[in-house]
């Protein structure tokens, strides 16, 4: 479920964009990030790795767009970001190997 969400958002995206509003694919991307865990939590309340990719979504477009400031230390917001994808990633791989 959270792929056709993720599908649905990239095509309003790219739809907005060829319309000419000045909103696409690379403005909106954090929407593609939200479908994604929201099709997660859908599917399976309870799944951990989908309320965190939800939640990062919203702090991503929070961040960029509605002035959400969170500071944090340089080391951590070089390294924190891409381990934790990865650690999202691999607790939807393991989600998916147990089915």
């Amino acid at each position: 479920m959270g792929f056709g969400l993720a599908l649905i958002v990239m095509g309003a995206l790219i739809f907005l964009d060829r319309m000419g509003t000045g909103y696409g694919l690379r403005e909106g991307w954090p929407w593609m990030v939200i479908a994604l865990g929201a099709g997660g939590i859908f599917r399976n309340r309870k799944s951990i790795a989908a309320w965190v990719t939800t939640i990062i979504g919203i702090m991503i477009l929070g961040g960029k767009y509605y002035s959400i400031h969170i500071s944090v230390p340089g080391v951590v917001r070089i390294y924190f970001l891409p381990v934790l994808l990865i650690i999202i990633g691999l607790l939807w791989l393991l989600r998916y190997k147990k089915d």
